[in-house]
């Protein structure tokens, strides 16, 4: 493939992610916030503690199948139909010890309540694991406006209609629970009418190797950062209980709004752009600085941004009730660039193919969440969320380190993007903060403190973007040319 064609192909992919991310973003934060309103606390910590042993199942049991799928460069389709099967067993496999288990994980999560939540969820790891293959596919492809959109509108169908009906007649954690199910099942059905390929129930012997020794290291890697996204979950539940997991998860929930908005839009198009070109570092290399350059851009001003204006969109948005998961979130809010940036190392390193260093740190990230939370519970929400943030901040100094030992890449070359994303960001938050402020004291309400504050931060990114852009460095310059390119494309 040429490089124009290939950078074509991934800045429109990019840029489908960001409009289907954005789209989802919005749509996303509607629901979050109507759900918010029409439940309680509980019921919230009572899905996510099931969500959370469920998840993890799935990553095990996939042994990473899937991922070697968008890696691998010479795909026939055995490889693809010896996927299907052992997706398919596998999700078959993990059904039973789940089911069986829920008992079990409700005792040890003090959480009676949460058996049937399990078992009733237990059946989508069978759905889950075989949507694996042609999600994995698509992505190959570079066809991300498909996959967004079927993210999209099983999002919408699971719950944005089921579960907010169901909410609004009072079925609680079930509301969730359901409209879970319902999502699932239609992302699972789009996927593979979008995306027809060869299945089989029976894997071929002749290629188990192919799928099964570089599987297991995307699988160690990928288990080992889902148990450091999910394992203070599960320790606030133990340790603080369901309510406590409730706010801590809706915290984490708007933290993620964001994160997706900015990380997912750039890492899902960057593992399989860097995988199609692993053999010229050189390309990698500039894709990778770049991308960090964005991430820095959009997330420094943003988090600092939503710390200054925490209290009054959090009363605003989800009322009252929900004033504990404030000073949390703002911790929460304040690892967004980390909690987004090591992603960009990550793709590297998959991409590059180096499954065992990915693996060890993604596990040492783990150990370091898990720390984290354990010892910052003493402290309750604030101690968790604190504990939680630094380990996202040492994820991120590791996972470059390693992206930029493969790449040749310096440390002062990572630090002169971010530090120069940095200095436009304090430009953004400083005036914020001093309307905030001036807002506040002068006894405004909640609503007007918001507009105040959009006011001024869309007044200074404007005349920074029109008249200083300068001081955005190469990535601003970058941007222009990019966005003069495809309105003029669009114009023909």
């Amino acid at each position: 493939m040429s490089r124009k064609s290939l950078t074509d192909r991934a800045v429109n992919g990019i840029a489908w992610q960001f409009f289907a991310v954005g789209g989802n973003f919005l749509m996303r934060g509607v629901i979050l916030i109507l759900l918010t309103r029409s439940l309680e606390a509980r019921d919230f910590g009572i899905i996510a503690a099931a969500t959370v042993i469920l998840s993890l199942t799935e990553r095990v049991g996939l042994i990473g199948v899937n991922r070697v799928l968008v890696q691998r460069q010479d795909l026939t389709r055995s490889h693809i139909s010896s996927s299907f099967a052992i997706a398919f067993w596998a999700g078959c496999l993990l059904i039973v010890p789940i089911f069986l288990g829920a008992d079990l994980f409700a005792y040890w999560m003090r959480t009676p309540e949460l058996t049937p939540f399990v078992q009733f969820l237990s059946f989508t790891l069978l759905l889950g694991s075989v949507a694996s293959i042609p999600l994995a596919l698509l992505e190959r492809e570079l066809r991300f406006k498909a996959l967004s959109l079927a993210d999209i509108g099983s999002y919408l169908v699971g719950f944005g209609v089921v579960a907010l009906a169901l909410a609004n007649y009072g079925y609680g954690p079930w509301a969730l629970a359901i409209g879970s199910m319902v999502q699932v099942v239609w992302r699972t059905a789009t996927l593979f009418i979008i995306k027809r390929h060869p299945i089989s129930l029976w894997p071929d012997k002749a290629v188990m190797g192919d799928l099964l020794r570089p599987g297991v290291g995307f699988s160690l890697g990928q288990t080992g950062n889902f148990v450091a996204t999910q394992v203070d979950n599960l320790i606030v539940g133990r340790m603080l209980g369901a309510e406590a997991l409730g706010y801590y998860n809706r915290a984490y929930q708007f933290l993620m709004l964001p994160a997706l908005m900015f990380g997912k839009a750039l890492t899902s198009v960057l593992f399989p752009t860097m995988a199609s070109i692993q053999n010229e570092k050189d390309r990698v290399a500039r894709a990778y600085l770049r991308a960090m350059g964005m991430i820095a851009l959009l997330t420094l001003p943003t988090s600092g941004i939503l710390i200054i204006i925490a209290p009054e969109l959090v009363r605003f948005l989800l009322g009252d009730s929900w004033i504990g998961m404030i000073l949390p979130f703002q911790i929460l809010i304040a690892s967004l660039l980390f909690r987004t940036g090591y992603k960009i190392g990550d793709s590297v390193s998959l991409a590059m193919g180096s499954m065992r260093a990915r693996a060890i740190r993604q596990w040492i990230y783990a150990g370091l969440v898990a720390t984290g939370a354990v010892v910052g519970a003493r402290w309750g929400l604030t101690g968790v969320a604190t504990g939680v943030g630094l380990a996202v901040l040492g994820n991120f100094l590791m996972m470059h380190q390693l992206a930029q030992s493969i790449l040749n890449v310096s440390w002062r070359e990572n630090l002169q993007v971010h530090l120069q994303q940095l200095r436009t960001a304090i430009l953004v938050c400083l005036p914020v903060w001093l309307a905030a402020e001036a807002a506040r004291r002068a006894s405004l309400s909640d609503f007007v403190i918001l507009a105040i504050c959009g006011l001024v931060a869309a007044a200074v990114v404007a005349v920074i973007w029109f008249v200083f852009r300068r001081l955005l460095g190469d990535i601003g310059d970058w941007l222009h040319n990019l966005i003069i390119e495809r309105l003029g494309k669009l114009r023909r």
